[in-house]
């Protein structure tokens, strides 16, 4: 049996000569929107549980758009025309709008990242910009005790509009809604508050109802004050499937649904062996996106069995903190899943998340991080899929699943 699974923006084909096949482990299919512009303009005339955009953005002075940088597959180049189009139909002027890049605890973006990533006119026309964690408003504390420092052009201005991706998240449940601002605007304190809440059980991919860390992050929507959203939901290829646009706790629920019917796929038995790709580029950009393809896969595996991920990494961990956490443990996984008991850092969450798997099933990691690096992060470096294979320990009575899309589809045992 083989598949074709994506690395980075290279497809490689997977083959193995024996095992138990129990199958691929892939999203529902759905039509792609085949005129997303009119579909945008649609849902931004006719949003959920609030007034059209044109009538919300009458006689504003400042908008704030937030958008998603890279390594989130956002196609903000299709959805800020339209956008923009009924803003000035509202009589917005260019001047007034500022356009905000969520960053989180990501790198700013360079001139050229920006303009690729909202196309060469708006990057030319409007004023884009990276958030700046160091230019906040306190706006008080949430009652989980994250402290709300939110991006100063976002709190001045009088209409406020998030854009987004829904999603699977590991431990917010789902991508998309006010997590554009908390933790996309936000400082690294009040993120690792809220991220800290990932140790409760209740934290995980895919449930909303008593996740402590979605809850923080609507609550802070609420305080912050989001008027707007225009989330999407997409193929694993990428392609547009649906658009929710409107209040940012109706509207992100209702792509939750459909996210739910894409992507929450039941499987009947766990395997001996999991093949995951996190699906290629941006979702393995780096081995901080790609541990949520691991998590994923983890759900499909037995305990003591073996995950393959193929995970490209050019930017190898893509995050200092995590770096410095996974090199100072040095191979040993049990040590930063205590120090994370003591000690919650922002970074040093996602090597404990990949020390959550690695101490109970192995690890193989096809990527181009160099092999000591794959080391510290608790797996066993291959060089080739064939390598993989043979690290896999295959025989006739192993039962394998593949995953060509691990960051997208959540295992679930019936």
């Amino acid at each position: 049996m083989k598949s074709s699974m994506m690395y980075g923006k290279v497809p490689l084909q997977v083959e193995i000569q024996q095992g138990r096949f129990l199958g691929e482990i892939k999203p529902v299919y759905k039509e792609k929107l085949l005129n997303p512009r009119l579909e945008i303009l649609h849902a931004l005339r006719e949003p959920i549980g609030t007034k059209p955009l044109v009538e919300l953005a009458k006689n504003k002075k400042r908008v704030a758009i937030v958008i998603s940088d890279m390594t989130r597959p956002v196609q903000s180049k299709i959805l800020l025309p339209p956008l923009l189009e009924e803003l000035h139909q509202a009589g917005i002027t260019r001047e007034q709008i500022k356009i905000l890049i969520a960053l989180g605890i990501h790198r700013p973006l360079s001139s050229d990242e920006i303009s690729g990533l909202v196309g060469e006119q708006i990057y030319l026309h409007y004023e884009v910009l990276n958030h700046d964690p160091n230019d906040t408003i306190h706006l008080g504390i949430t009652s989980k005790g994250t402290p709300l420092d939110i991006n100063r052009h976002f709190v001045e201005a009088d209409l406020r509009i998030c854009t987004g991706n829904i999603d699977l998240h590991f431990f917010a449940g789902y991508a998309g809604g006010a997590k554009a601002v908390m933790p996309g605007l936000s400082t690294r304190k009040a993120i690792s508050n809220n991220h800290k809440m990932q140790l409760d059980e209740n934290s995980a991919s895919g449930r909303m109802l008593g996740n402590p860390v979605r809850e923080d992050i609507d609550e802070a929507g609420e305080i912050i004050g989001i008027d707007f959203i225009l989330n999407v939901v997409q193929s694993e290829e990428k392609e547009i499937i649906s658009i929710c646009a409107g209040d940012f706790r109706l509207a992100h629920r209702t792509g939750c649904s459909i996210i739910d019917e894409m992507y929450k796929i039941p499987i009947t038995e766990k395997a001996d062996v999991v093949i995951a790709s996190a699906g290629g580029y941006p979702k393995d950009v780096n081995l901080y996106q790609a541990q949520k393809a691991l998590d994923n896969a983890y759900h499909a595996v037995k305990p003591g069995g073996t995950i393959f991920l193929l995970a490209q990494c050019p930017e190898n961990y893509g995050e200092e903190i995590m770096h410095q956490w996974l090199t100072t443990a040095n191979g040993d996984s049990a040590s930063v899943l205590e120090r994370l008991q003591k000690e919650f850092v922002l970074g040093g969450h996602k090597a404990a998340a990949i020390a959550r798997v690695a101490e109970k099933v192995h690890i193989v990691l096809l990527s181009q991080m160099d092999r000591n690096l794959s080391r510290l992060a608790f797996m066993n470096p291959v060089d080739s899929v064939e390598e993989g294979l043979k690290l896999c320990e295959m025989t006739p009575e192993t039962s394998v699943w593949f995953m060509p899309y691990a960051c997208y589809t959540l295992p679930r045992e019936v």
